[in-house]
């Protein structure tokens, strides 16, 4: 038997041991993801009457609220959650075993959310079935980039159950990728990767200069999360590694909330364990379809913290007309403080940016900033002698306007937040506000 069959063998009978309750939520998810027979929309109905009815009757933040609809309840945002962190906690679950979830605070201050075990099962049961669907299966070996500290590293007992395979991307230097490239030929037990968008885009950059094509990898698929991989990033990873390209839209405080198929750009949502709203951008109304919204997510789960109207501060595109929970959605954009505004006010996506920026291939990173109405920074590592700051300057003022006043900054590298995240666009400017937003969502 091999480890990674034994791996799985000994997961699922330390789960019957205990009952099966993660293979229940497990086969419960395939159902409703899988089973046209299953009326997800009832299903709703009935998860969200009770985990209200808990809340009111065990938290202090719904206590007094009137109405038993979800559309009668406030939407929330992380800055209520930090605001009011107790009157969010359920009694019920007072002196009761908790898992604490922490997010790195890497786009503002940490934040900590509780999760009874059932919610806890429930979050490794999305794990495994959505690492199923990147032919991932339980047990496999798989490599993680992202920043390792003693905070978030594993042992090498944890590392050695989970077949994980840690790689620090703090620098990625060409030194550091020849590291990984050479990790990702050698070992051919490694099946999947999980990682940010810009640093596969910085890794597949490398390889492709250095030759290399699809023979010489085992790799099955690469997993993007927490950032958006752009398309034709995607089709570069697939010209060079021969994978599937995945990118998987999920948070800490709640889990896994949707997934795109290979070389797709549009999410299916888990409405097995989340009610997703897509809302409009300056008022609670539902968004219409191809419309830009918020993100908000209901958490159908969590009854030690119940996160009812969560608005996670990301954006996305309403992919079909539908009632009820979203089921898929189109261009996830990231924070709302990763958006900016072209001269005139006009809010422009990091996405929209991102996309006229590849015509730079030959660039290691860049860093587009906003500093004041009509004032830009952008920083750029690996352009010199290759290109001007005319090239730059043209084609910034292609998305916000030819009365810019912009600032291009040749460096030698631009550091990546303690996360491991790396910030493509940061907006220090907001028009006509006092603040609110970027509060809002820090």
């Amino acid at each position: 038997m091999s480890m990674s069959r034994l791996r799985r063998y000994g997961f699922w009978t330390l789960d019957a041991i205990k009952g099966g309750k993660i293979r229940r939520h497990y086969l419960d998810i395939k159902s409703k993801l899988e089973d046209g027979k299953v009326d997800i929309d009832r299903e709703h109905q009935h998860q969200i009457r009770s985990l209200i009815e808990h809340a009111k009757k065990y938290t202090q933040f719904y206590r007094d609220i009137k109405g038993d609809n979800l559309k009668d309840l406030p939407i929330v945002t992380k800055v209520d959650f930090k605001n009011n962190f107790d009157l969010f906690q359920s009694k019920y679950y007072y002196n009761k075993p908790l898992h604490k979830m922490s997010t790195s605070g890497s786009t503002g201050t940490p934040f900590t959310v509780y999760q009874n075990m059932n919610k806890r099962r429930r979050t490794l049961a999305d794990i495994i079935y959505f690492n199923e669907l990147c032919d991932q299966r339980l047990g496999d070996r798989y490599v993680f980039f992202r920043v390792w500290t003693d905070k978030n590293k594993k042992s090498k007992l944890g590392r050695l159950l989970r077949n994980l395979v840690p790689v620090d991307i703090l620098n990625l230097s060409d030194e550091s990728l020849e590291r990984i490239r050479n990790l990702l030929k050698r070992d051919r037990y490694i099946v999947s990767t999980l990682g940010y968008a810009s640093t596969y885009e910085h890794l597949v950059k490398y390889l492709k200069k250095n030759g290399d094509n699809p023979s010489m990898f085992n790799i099955k698929s690469m997993v993007s999360s927490s950032e958006v991989l752009d398309m034709r990033a995607k089709q570069l990873i697939k010209e060079v590694v021969g994978c599937k390209i995945i990118d998987r839209y999920s948070n800490q405080e709640n889990g896994i909330i949707a997934q795109t198929s290979d070389l797709s750009d549009i999410f299916m949502v888990n409405t097995a364990s989340y009610y997703v709203e897509l809302l409009k951008l300056d008022s609670d109304e539902e968004a219409e379809q191809g419309e830009l919204g918020r993100i908000v997510v209901t958490d159908l789960f969590n009854y030690a913290m119940p996160m009812i109207r969560y608005d996670t501060g990301d954006l996305a595109i309403k992919y079909e007309q539908s009632t009820g929970s979203v089921r898929y959605l189109k261009s996830i954009q990231g924070r709302r403080v990763d958006t900016f505004y072209d001269t005139k006010g006009n809010k422009v996506t990091a996405h929209a940016w991102s996309v006229l920026m590849w015509k730079f291939d030959k660039l290691k990173q860049y860093q587009f900033i906003q500093d004041d109405e009509k004032h830009y920074t952008l920083k750029v590592s690996g352009a010199n002698g290759i290109y001007t700051e005319d090239d730059f300057k043209k084609t910034i003022k292609e998305v916000v306007g030819e009365d810019a006043d912009i600032d291009i900054q040749f460096v030698d590298t631009i550091p990546v937040l303690a996360s491991g995240k790396f910030k493509k666009t940061i907006c220090n400017y907001i028009p006509n506000s006092n603040g609110k937003e970027d509060k809002e969502y820090s």
